[in-house]
């Protein structure tokens, strides 16, 4: 049976019970209506607290506050703080390991001429990225379909794409809002945003570009974006706890290089190929976009400003459909179904 425990946010004054699920770096905290939210564990503060009940504390959020009852599933103990603190102590041993880990990025790479992001993330812990992102919000309207059907077919999909992606602490989400665009965050954290189901009515489609954005997840072309728009110097900033200025927080500002999405585009090819998907809806989408920018027309798909197309793009796509291979949809019809009905059942 999952640990218990009383939650407030900090922003009202409410308690919410909520379920403990130790996924580390996170504390996953899972309110009565399924809702997950995610604190990191190091962010946990242990404060002195009547027998019977241990209290937490968050470093950065004032009021915030974790009840729990004892005792503790072991599960859930063996991932708690075990001793007392301060929510104003200097830096921690995982802080200090994290900095004197970049500091050693950083004098490893002082000799180069020219700073190559991709070098510094290949050698980036997971671990690191995934505080990296912490920091990326959603746009303040776009909300989460927390549709069960809809989340159903998302793991499905992405199960059929990768089948280890979710092991690996990769997920997929939907949100709504009215841009229609696909992102990749810091730590594997990938997002549609329902405007893009206003543009595209094929799940193949969808799923060619999930395994783009797997690709770029898989490649550490997220945190390369991080760092090449941040700045190593902020990275390091935020990984030591620090806060920087508001620009590091807007999802949409990642864009990868020509080189990355030729290899995130390589790496589709095949997970579509090996999942027997159609390439040819992907192509397609591609070749529209690209007859808009041939006709300098103004495309209502943002998805085209981060991930720039071209008919050469599409050809890749085009060119590996194999008319002897046995191809299969993405989503079998109940799933392909509730797909596209998405936050429409929410709201």
């Amino acid at each position: 049976m999952p640990q218990k425990g009383l939650w407030y946010d900090g922003q009202i004054a409410l308690e919410r019970p909520v379920a403990l699920v130790p996924e580390p770096p996170w504390l996953v905290l899972i309110d009565d209506a399924g809702k997950r939210h995610p604190v990191a564990i190091a962010d946990l503060v242990r404060l002195d607290t009547a027998a019977g009940r241990l209290t937490f504390a968050h470093r950065s959020s004032e009021g915030w506050r974790l009840l729990i009852e004892e005792p503790l599933e072991p599960s859930v103990l063996g991932h708690l703080p075990v001793r007392s603190g301060s929510l104003t102590a200097g830096p921690g041993r995982r802080t200090m390991s994290v900095l004197f880990g970049l500091t050693a990025l950083v004098s490893a790479m002082a000799g180069l001429v020219i700073f190559a992001p991709e070098a510094v993330t290949k050698r980036m812990p997971m671990s690191w990225e995934r505080t990296l992102g912490a920091v990326y919000e959603l746009p303040i309207a776009a909300t989460r379909c927390e549709n069960p059907n809809t989340r159903a077919a998302l793991d499905t999909m992405i199960d059929r794409i990768d089948p280890e992606a979710r092991s690996d602490g990769l997920t997929l989400e939907l949100v709504q809002f009215e841009m229609a665009n696909a992102v990749a965050l810091p730590g594997g954290r990938m997002v549609l945003f329902s405007g893009l189901f206003e543009e595209i009515d094929d799940a193949d489609a969808i799923a060619g570009i999930v395994a783009h954005e797997i690709a770029h997840v898989r490649r550490r072309h997220v945190a390369a974006a991080v760092v090449r728009e941040l700045g190593l110097g902020t990275v390091v900033t935020l990984l030591g706890g620090g806060t920087v200025a508001a620009n590091a927080g807007n999802v949409l500002s990642l864009n990868f290089s020509r080189r990355a999405e030729a290899e995130a585009d390589t790496d589709a090819i095949a997970m579509l190929k090996q999942a027997g998907i159609d390439p040819r809806p992907i192509a397609e989408m591609f070749e529209q976009a690209a007859k808009g920018e041939a006709d300098h027309a103004v495309s209502s798909m943002e998805l085209l400003s981060s991930h720039p197309v071209s008919s050469g793009r599409a050809r890749r796509f085009r060119d590996s459909f194999d008319p002897a291979a046995s191809y299969r949809p993405s989503l079998g019809p109940e799933h392909d179904a509730a797909l596209f009905e998405g936050c429409q059942a929410t709201g």
